[in-house]
């Protein structure tokens, strides 16, 4: 693979990286299903299976989660030959738990911070690089009380779907 074509497929892959991280903190199923090849596969945590139990299983897990955000950091991308490559992407996943009328939930809400690597095996077919074969690695995670309810927002505040201010702004364009 010359140097030109390595950067448009290193760009390809980070978009669709970026895309997952978006589609997940949105909740929009369809824009995360598009980040796989058909018959991919994901490690992630308790779960393993292919794309479609994947969402079943995330929009579940996600279902009563009222903040989510995925920042990604390194991201370094090895080319296995011209239609397949492996990529090792840092990520810090914060998410908001609602506490629940039990013994233990008496301080309220609680904010999750998991730190882990993607590690992800990107094919090229059809001419889109998606996710081939997923590995979730944990390095650490924090768990604290939410300082959420300490202050009020001001201003445009996001949404977990496709009424969040992004999507009304991309429609009308």
């Amino acid at each position: 693979m010359d140097k030109f074509a390595e950067l448009i497929a290193k760009s390809e892959i980070e978009d669709t990286l970026f895309r997952y991280a978006r589609a997940v903190d949105r909740r929009d199923w369809d824009a995360l299903r598009a980040c796989f090849q058909e018959d991919a596969t994901d490690e992630h945590g308790e779960f393993a299976g292919g794309p479609r139990q994947f969402i079943d299983w995330v929009s579940n897990r996600h279902a009563n989660v009222p903040f989510s955000m995925h920042f990604l950091g390194n991201c370094l991308i090895e080319f296995l030959d011209d239609r397949s490559a492996v990529a090792e992407t840092y990520f810090v996943a914060i998410q908001r738990r609602e506490a629940h009328s039990t013994a233990e939930d008496k301080n309220g809400s609680t904010d999750l911070e998991v730190f882990g690597r993607y590690c992800d095996r990107f094919e090229n077919r059809d001419g889109a690089w998606r996710i081939a074969k997923r590995k979730v690695v944990y390095d650490s995670t924090r768990n604290q009380p939410s300082s959420n309810h300490l202050r009020a927002l001001v201003g445009v505040i996001g949404r977990r779907d496709l009424d969040d201010p992004l999507f009304a702004m991309l429609r009308k364009s």
